[in-house]
């Protein structure tokens, strides 16, 4: 049993030797109210909390942690959480920029009975390494699948973008 176990922890420090964990995150806020009479600000932000482990120089493996909260008009907020387990693929490195596609899970909740949301996709992005042990980074559209469940019913959602409507970025740090 000493030497399974000992055999196990080789393993696992020959394949981080070279390994490279990193934290960050992003943050996003959205105020958003129509012209018409008597309509209702919209107002909602997202803190989302990110760690990664590259494995090698092309695959890396991570987890976004986060909260959210959306308020509509006089309305109390909805308070939810954000749970993402995903895949980053790079596939470019120019000088200090890295080009990548993110692939995985995600998990929202929407608050109390206000539903939840899974989704599986594929979100492209771009790193920028400005110092040693920091990047900057960009995410923008995706191509996925996403179902939004909730009492009395279920929605689906199924696309293909790369526009700025889906645009997140995010600052990222070495450990």
């Amino acid at each position: 049993m000493k030497k399974f176990f000992a055999i196990a922890a080789l393993a696992v420090a020959s394949l981080t030797v070279n390994a490279q964990t990193w934290i960050g995150g992003s943050f996003g806020f959205n105020w958003d109210k129509s012209k018409d009479d008597g309509a209702k600000a919209t107002t909602s932000w997202e803190i989302a909390p990110e760690v990664g482990h590259d494995i090698d120089e092309t695959w890396a493996i991570a987890i976004k942690l986060g909260v959210n909260s959306s308020k509509h008009g006089d309305d109390d907020a909805v308070t939810g959480v954000i749970v993402n387990p995903y895949v980053r693929y790079k596939f470019a490195n120019v000088d200090n920029l890295t080009f990548f596609l993110d692939g995985g899970l995600a998990y929202k909740s929407h608050g109390s009975h206000k539903g939840n949301s899974f989704g599986i996709g594929i979100k492209p992005g771009v790193a920028y390494k400005v110092a040693e042990g920091i990047s900057l980074e960009a995410k923008f559209g995706g191509f996925g699948w996403t179902t939004f469940s909730k009492d009395g019913g279920n929605k689906d959602k199924f696309g293909l973008g790369v526009d700025t409507e889906d645009l997140s970025f995010g600052i990222f740090f070495d450990i």
